[in-house]
């Protein structure tokens, strides 16, 4: 009975997902990758807190004996501030008193005064539309630098609370206040609503949108570099062992190599999607202890990175996009890798004959970061975006990203991504037909020409084994 080219995929499959879990090496830097995941957060806000100098709660005496306050700022921050609410009450500050005297003349006091005095000075600049609140202390004191450091911590952290219950307006409503407002012109024709001919060009890209889009990049990136990795080492490997001679006794030669991809996706995708399971557990467990949150409200920290106005757009058609083009991307450069891996002698000879892989992978990741940089200053990108989204090296890294920016069309993606599959399906072709002749070569290195003398060998290696 004749069996189909895929006849042993499912052998294939299992020997490699069970022979890479079980290697020592993978399991060490597994274990490494879940480490730093697990461990970024937490040591990322100890280290923010401790340059903040750290929080109220940490000092329960100060060695300010007087607090001056010399207020510029016509807001009468004496009258509404109270310390008292920001987490310093009257034992902790002994006296808090308004000074007359101008700034220069009181920081001349301060300069040779050895009392336990401080001042805190509040102005306003019209420059900048800018409060400042600045503590000051004098050379000669005995206050410590912590204890001003924990006034600054409480007015900063208070500041708007306590000026908006002084205002007596709601969080909401100070929300709308600080908006921002954007105008727009649109013209009306008879058909539609639109913009005139001369506003057609894109707005650059903001700051949310920049990092979500880098983000999807540098997870596609790990994706194919890890997987590209593990395929080109293991198919070495078992040809310099002459593994995979006994191998092609029962299984078709595109069933061994796309059983491999297939293994190996499924072990990246594992370790991509326990990095990410151990960083938000992480993330939950710190607030949850550190700050008494509850589990639902220190969860919605995990996804705080992304504000509700950064006008990224995720929806079931969107994911669906970004899995298949993860899987299509992944299958592209796994098969040229596999394809590139199977006419290498030795693993020493490996890196040199990797340099095209390398190339295009380069080629994909740092083409889409420069058109998304290229976006943020607002430059019109439209037609590279239009050339990145539908050239199959470029569209697994870009069109993910873009399209949850709303910055490409579902169609112009889904035209992509066909262009995507029909470059996989080719280079699966190619593969069936090359894969076994390549797997006995040793000869010397293969140029471009040289593939594809084979691939028009209508038997492929058969002929020429």
């Amino acid at each position: 009975m004749k069996h189909s080219r895929f006849h042993g995929t499912g052998k294939v499959f299992k020997f490699t997902f069970s022979q890479m879990m079980k290697a020592k090496g993978f399991r060490i830097t597994l274990i490494f990758m879940l480490l730093v995941s697990a461990l970024y957060y937490p040591i990322s806000q100890a280290i923010k807190k401790n340059g903040e100098g750290g929080g109220v709660s940490e000092v329960t005496e100060t060695s300010i004996d007087t607090l001056y306050v010399i207020d510029e700022s016509g807001l009468n921050f004496m009258d509404w501030f109270s310390f008292e609410k920001a987490g310093l009450d009257a034992i902790e500050i002994p006296t808090i008193k308004s000074s007359n005297k101008t700034y220069d003349d009181f920081t001349k006091e301060l300069k040779e005064s050895e009392e336990k005095i401080a001042l805190l000075h509040v102005h306003h600049t019209a420059e900048d539309g800018t409060f400042y609140y600045t503590l000051v202390q004098g050379p000669k004191t005995p206050i410590k630098m912590s204890d001003l450091t924990v006034l600054k911590n409480a007015i900063q952290n208070n500041i708007y609370a306590q000026l908006r219950e002084h205002m007596n307006i709601t969080e909401e409503q100070m929300n709308i206040l600080n908006m921002s407002i954007e105008t727009d012109t649109n013209y009306v024709d008879i058909e539609s609503i639109g913009k005139s001919s001369d506003e057609e060009d894109k707005k650059g890209i903001n700051q949310q949108q920049y990092m979500m889009i880098l983000i999807v990049i540098m997870l596609t990136t790990m994706l194919v570099s890890m997987s590209g990795e593990y395929i080109s080492s293991s198919i070495v490997q078992e040809k310099s062992s002459k593994v995979v001679e006994f191998l092609l006794t029962s299984i078709r030669p595109i069933a061994l190599l796309f059983g491999k991809i297939a293994a190996v996706f499924l072990i990246t995708l594992f370790q991509i999607v326990s990095m990410i399971v151990c960083y938000a557990a992480s993330v939950v467990i710190y607030h949850s202890i550190a700050d008494g949150m509850s589990v639902k409200d220190a969860f919605s920290k995990v996804t705080a990175f992304i504000p509700a106005d950064a006008d990224i757009t995720i929806n079931p058609i969107g994911v669906v996009i970004l899995v298949c083009f993860l899987l299509a991307g992944m299958l592209f450069f796994s098969l040229i890798c596999g394809v590139i891996a199977a006419s290498v002698k030795s693993v020493e000879e490996m890196q040199e004959r990797m340099k095209s892989f390398t190339l295009l992978l380069f080629l994909g990741m740092f083409g889409s970061m420069i058109i998304t940089i290229m976006n943020i200053g607002g430059t019109n990108t439209s037609a590279f975006e239009m050339i990145a989204a539908l050239f199959p090296v470029t569209s697994p890294f870009l069109v993910p990203g873009y399209l949850f920016s709303n910055r490409i069309s579902i169609v112009i993606a889904l035209i992509g991504l066909v262009i995507l599959i029909a470059c996989v399906y080719f280079l699966l072709a190619f593969a069936a037909r090359c894969y076994e002749y390549l797997i006995y070569y040793n000869g010397q290195k293969l140029s471009i020409k040289d593939y594809f003398s084979i691939f028009k060998n209508e038997k492929g290696g058969e002929k020429n084994a």
